[in-house]
């Protein structure tokens, strides 16, 4: 068994008394969407109000992802969003606030803030403006680039992946479950950013790609290691 309180809100959970992994796996299943099966496993998401917050409350029940180290049982993928969220925030890289974390077993709970408050998804801001203007751009591309930095690959960081702050654009990444250290150093960019732009090119014009490369790579002539992952970001665009 394995349990984890974020310090900053043991007060106000102990208040409502949801300090442990019983009270939170115990809390009425009343799912904000459609329970995801896995062979003999599941996973789903309620929401719980305390005082003036939303928290998301996912749980799961043999829902595991196999590794090299854990072949044949697995583990809960749970388990990986958050070390992926810890391993961001030890990076400096804007992400989900974990509230709680814990495992029992083969049971497993993970309970994050509500970004909505404080943040839009990408998606909403395409719905809205139908373009990106250019400090989102610039805000996205300078996430990309710190998270590649140090190898890491979101694999999917489509928009309604992508939160950005209501006051300083700050961009917040979600849907980690899948991220992962990359060997090399292009091989994380030519996914994520192929991804990114797979779905959001509609809401891009020639220049705003153009944009968007430049603040990401910082600087207006790509060199030979650029090039190549452009190129093969160019490969994948024409086949779609």
């Amino acid at each position: 068994m394995f349990e984890f309180v974020n310090p900053k809100w043991t007060k106000i959970l102990k208040k409502n008394r949801l300090l442990d992994f019983e009270s939170f796996w115990n809390l009425p299943n009343e799912w904000f969407e459609p329970v995801n099966t896995r062979r003999n496993g599941w996973s789903g998401v309620i929401t719980k109000n305390i005082g003036k917050d939303l928290f998301f409350v996912k749980k799961q029940e043999n829902h595991n992802f196999k590794s090299i180290m854990h072949p044949f049982s697995g583990q809960p993928t749970f388990l990986r969003e958050f070390q992926n969220i810890q391993y961001l925030i030890n990076h400096n890289i804007p992400t989900l606030e974990v509230i709680f974390f814990g495992i029992q077993g083969n049971q497993c709970v993970l309970v994050t803030r509500d970004l909505n408050k404080n943040n839009q998804s990408l998606q909403k801001i395409i719905e809205k403006k139908k373009r990106f203007s250019k400090t989102d751009l610039k805000k996205i591309a300078k996430t990309f680039r710190t998270m590649h930095q140090h190898n890491i690959q979101h694999t999917y960081p489509v928009p309604k992946h992508i939160y950005l702050n209501k006051t300083n654009k700050d961009v917040v990444l979600i849907d980690l479950e899948k991220m992962k250290k990359r060997f090399f150093s292009f091989q994380a960019p030519i996914r994520d950013l192929y991804a990114f732009l797979k779905y959001s090119k509609e809401s891009m014009g020639e220049q705003d790609i153009k944009y968007f490369f430049r603040k990401y790579f910082k600087n207006k002539k790509p060199n030979l290691l650029q090039k190549f992952i452009l190129h093969r970001i160019n490969r994948k665009i024409t086949k779609l």
